[in-house]
């Protein structure tokens, strides 16, 4: 029924102008659209990110967003050299990176309305 459908990520900030501000000018993710309170984030693989502004948000408890890179060591720095704090949580190495046999090598970082978002090596 839905196996040639697209998808798209769906999130609430606190805040537009801040979540403009992180995923476009800090992670350099490009942007597809936006209007008076939502932008979309347009990744690589022709996905997107809807995120709106919410006057209520409540941060989520859980990750919002997976995003995938080549080399997650890399990926952290990168992150670090942008300000952006990678989560020391109980399950990661002192470069907070998560290694487990069970999933990819991973990092978890908030975005500034306390959304929950992670960085892995996510096979293709």
């Amino acid at each position: 029924m839905l196996k040639d459908s697209t998808a798209t990520a769906c999130f609430s900030t606190d805040s537009k102008a801040r979540a403009k501000e992180f995923y476009v000018d800090t992670l350099d993710i490009p942007l597809f659209m936006e209007t008076d309170d939502t932008i979309v984030l347009q990744f690589a693989d022709g996905t997107r990110a809807l995120i709106y502004e919410k006057e209520d948000h409540v941060p989520a408890a859980h990750t919002v967003l997976v995003l995938s890179g080549k080399d997650v060591e890399d990926e952290v720095g990168q992150l670090k050299a942008r300000g952006i704090e990678i989560a020391d949580l109980d399950f990661t190495d002192p470069d907070g990176i998560a290694r487990d046999d069970a999933m990819p090598p991973t990092a978890w970082f908030q975005d500034p309305a306390g959304n929950w978002i992670a960085v892995g090596e996510m096979p293709a």
